[in-house]
């Protein structure tokens, strides 16, 4: 396992030099800055499997560095571990929501290390397993029809599947967070399912999440595709998000990015964003357990007869005529 350690401690880079290169199967390479570790990802040609990030750096803080980390395509799902000397809870929330996936705290444990460490190996070897699969998939997928109900992992940094953010919000610490949970529905998405090929159906979820992400840029959030044409979205924040104000700023970039040819569609979708709840503070289980109770609740598509939904693919031919 080849592993990336960036602390501005020249005592923690030893310590961990002394711990992990007992084991033959470790291949560390250390940084004293988020800068430099930056440089390293940039000139390396053997990449990463795990990378041991102290989250109080000089300058480009850890938090921000994990965030640049997996913004990088190859490393979108590498196993990302914390150190800290810090058990604040904000910190920590802010460092799972920019996609850690563990911390060890100071001083070092060396036996608690190299077990998270070993732990994260084995997460590595699932998900190259599971990168494998998905390759195989998305070759299929070019030559198959995508089915609407079936929550597809699209290609867009930070969106993930429904599965992975419940996993997300299960692995926040303990307590209670002011949380805002809302639906993004792309309406009349069926009708251009069954009108455009798989690869363009592809498309046009991606663009409706790139612009999403754009719209939530600037407060913590996870978004995820659930099937049916129905985004999952959390915004973390103690201060609601104006249901109205998102929307707006969806549509906006929607209509600046849209690409017709590539979606087989000549412009941008309606949406609609519904919050789920009216209540601010949730534990991440209690999130994620309000989100699977509401999986099914399809009030868009339910309260839409199939006929009429799939008219508005053939109001997009008038309109465009």
């Amino acid at each position: 396992m080849r592993i990336l350690a960036v602390d501005d401690d020249p005592v923690i880079l030893d310590l961990l030099q002394d711990a992990l290169l007992r084991h033959e199967d470790y291949d560390l390479v250390c940084a004293s800055s988020a800068e430099e570790a930056l440089a390293v990802l940039e000139s390396s040609v053997r990449g990463f499997d795990c990378f041991l990030l102290d989250i109080m750096l000089p300058g480009v803080d850890g938090i921000e560095l994990c965030d640049a980390v997996r913004q990088t395509k190859e490393y979108r799902s590498a196993p990302i571990i914390m150190i800290t000397a810090s058990r604040e809870p904000d910190l920590m929330t802010r460092a799972f929501y920019a996609g850690a996936t563990d911390f060890v705290t100071k001083p070092l444990n060396g036996v608690e290390l190299g077990a998270r460490i070993n732990a994260a190996g084995m997460l590595n070897d699932s998900l190259l397993r599971e990168r494998q699969a998905y390759h195989s998939l998305a070759e299929l997928t070019e030559k198959t029809k995508i089915r609407f109900e079936e929550p597809i992992a699209l290609d867009v940094p930070g969106v993930t599947d429904l599965l992975s953010m419940e996993n997300d919000l299960l692995r926040l610490p303990a307590g209670i967070y002011p949380m805002h949970l809302f639906w993004i529905d792309v309406m009349g998405l069926r009708g251009i399912h069954k009108a455009v090929t798989g690869r363009a159906f592809r498309h046009h979820l991606d663009q409706v999440a790139k612009a999403t992400a754009a719209a939530l840029n600037g407060k913590p959030w996870k978004l995820s595709y659930a099937g049916c044409g129905r985004f999952a979205a959390v915004v973390m924040d103690r201060k609601r998000p104006n249901r109205e104000d998102l929307l707006t700023q969806i549509n906006a970039k929607l209509t600046a990015t849209w690409d017709g040819h590539a979606t087989e569609v000549p412009m941008p979708p309606a949406l609609r964003v519904t919050p789920l709840s009216e209540q601010r503070l949730w534990t991440g289980r209690s999130a994620s357990d309000f989100f699977r109770q509401n999986l099914n609740n399809r009030d868009v598509f339910a309260q839409m007869e199939p006929q009429p939904e799939e008219r508005l693919f053939d109001r997009f031919d008038t309109e465009a005529g």
